[in-house]
């Protein structure tokens, strides 16, 4: 069952994929639904394997991302794609109850429920450290691009 706060965290992170889909190059609509499906495992399973138990689903019906469901939120180095980079940019951007937190302010929140010393926590970390680069790569290639019209 996918709680009402889990439903907030899931719409919230669909829209801000959907807003931020043309930033990482990336369709509008196909973000906002992987957004919208990235926890789809929490109606299937339990918290810690929800992306195993949605990616199997999705697989299984032919969606294109599932892998990104089951690598978000894990610093995987044996997978990336763009539309993985924007589900954990929203993911990481998006509390429990759908409100919106800097990376510090989420950074902080699995501190305090978890510990700095979690696996959780430090998953966290390397994927915002992650993500702060490809936003800075994202930013270069901006101004380049603007610098040439």
């Amino acid at each position: 069952m996918i709680d009402e706060d889990r439903q907030k965290h899931i719409l919230a992170v669909a829209n801000l994929m959907r807003e931020n889909a043309n930033r990482f190059g990336l369709d509008e609509e196909e973000m906002f639904m992987l957004g919208y499906l990235h926890d789809i495992g929490y109606a299937f399973g339990d918290g810690e394997n929800h992306h195993t138990v949605g990616a199997e689903l999705l697989q299984k019906h032919n969606y294109k991302y599932y892998r990104e469901v089951l690598y978000h939120g894990k610093p995987v180095e044996n997978y990336t794609s763009r539309a993985l980079d924007l589900l954990n940019f929203g993911d990481m951007h998006i509390g429990k109850k759908g409100n919106y937190l800097t990376f510090e302010d989420r950074l902080e929140d699995i501190k305090s429920r978890r510990g700095e010393n979690s696996p959780h926590y430090q998953n966290c970390k390397k994927v915002i450290d992650r993500l702060q680069n490809i936003l800075l790569e994202i930013e270069e290639n901006s101004q380049v691009d603007d610098n040439n019209l």
